[in-house]
């Protein structure tokens, strides 16, 4: 009961608050004593991560901390949980094998790692500003701390990975550029193909729009930059009037002047532009750019009309728009396989 206690009081005396909001801090120091695939733990951004601190003599952990966190791992195994014995007392008995058999005892397959000894306090403990064990750190896919206390209830626990795991991993623009309420929502796939890759990006353009022959030669180099990893880029040539008649032949030959080396198909009198985009909301342009994912989940919506990378002030939106986009797929799509793993 004393040692409880005085895992309370400690807790209760820091300004342990003082994180949320604020980047997380490495986990530097740490001794890994058990690790997933010999892979050292980081907080890497595009993941929301769960750390649980814990001594193995504090009786809360045991009867509340491990719990929760087992609960939560099973509920949510998209997280990335990790386990640290951060010792601040009590240096002779919560060891490092101490640590992981209290870990393993709960049936948990998670990194563990060890943080003070020898009379000297936990230096994690002091760089979260931990309050004593049992303690939770949540992190967002940003790496922001967004939960840094004593004590998880299950209930807010869950309703924080929910929000957090619904979250984009990347900035998206403002509410008031239009457009954005559709992030998140799940659109059939168009009239002129499925989502077949791991993204896809839709740009509406047509011939007579200077914003379009801004835009399409830069949004062809994010086809050349993440072709290999699994973006696919589509012009979506929309005649203006919406009665044009055009052939396949000029719209090809239209995008080649605009050096776009995409898929080119043809949205006849608006049918997709309208499902997706103009019958949507008030909408001040058609020339706007959507990222879906091949679920059919939007992911970037970018309501136009122009957007690519520019070192000038006047264009500073421009250059904005583009970069975050570029993050955006980034973020989304997996990573470039290594030679190792190809041959695997």
């Amino acid at each position: 009961m004393l040692l409880q206690v005085l895992c309370v009081v400690i807790a209760l005396q820091t300004p342990a608050r003082g994180l949320v909001g604020k980047e997380a801090p490495t986990l530097l120091d740490v001794a890994w004593i058990h690790t997933i695939n010999d892979v050292t733990p980081t907080i890497k951004k595009g993941k929301v991560h769960y750390l649980f601190f814990f001594q193995s003599w504090c009786p809360g952990c045991h009867s509340h901390g491990f719990p929760t966190l087992k609960k939560m791992k099973k509920e949510f195994p998209e997280v990335n949980f990790i386990a640290v014995q951060t010792v601040f007392e009590g240096f002779s008995t919560n060891t490092k094998e101490r640590a992981i058999a209290d870990v393993q005892s709960f049936g948990l397959d998670i990194p563990v790692g060890h943080n003070g000894g020898a009379g000297k306090p936990s230096t994690l403990m002091r760089r979260y500003r931990s309050g004593g064990t049992p303690w939770t750190v949540v992190i967002d896919k940003k790496g922001i701390v967004r939960f840094n206390a004593f004590r998880l209830p299950e209930k807010i626990g869950e309703e924080i990975l929910t929000t957090l795991l619904a979250e984009p991993a990347y900035e998206i623009l403002p509410e008031e550029r239009g457009g954005q309420e559709m992030l998140g929502k799940k659109i059939r796939p168009p009239f002129f193909g499925a989502f077949e890759a791991s993204l896809t990006l839709y740009r509406w353009w047509t011939d007579t729009c200077p914003f379009c022959e801004a835009s399409l030669p830069a949004l062809d180099t994010l086809r050349e930059k993440y072709n290999k990893r699994g973006l696919k880029v589509v012009g979506v040539y929309h005649p203006k009037p919406s009665s044009k008649n055009v052939t396949k032949e000029e719209v090809a030959r239209w995008a080649a002047d605009r050096n776009f080396k995409g898929e080119v198909v043809i949205d006849k009198h608006w049918t997709q532009l309208k499902k997706w985009w103009l019958e949507t909301g008030k909408r001040p342009t058609t020339s706007f750019s959507i990222l879906v994912d091949n679920e059919g989940i939007v992911r970037f919506v970018h309501p136009g009309p122009v957007l690519f990378p520019s070192e000038e002030k006047r264009f500073a939106q421009e250059n904005n728009d583009f970069q975050l986009l570029d993050t955006a797929i980034d973020a989304l799509l997996p990573p470039m396989k290594t030679k190792m793993q190809t041959d695997d």
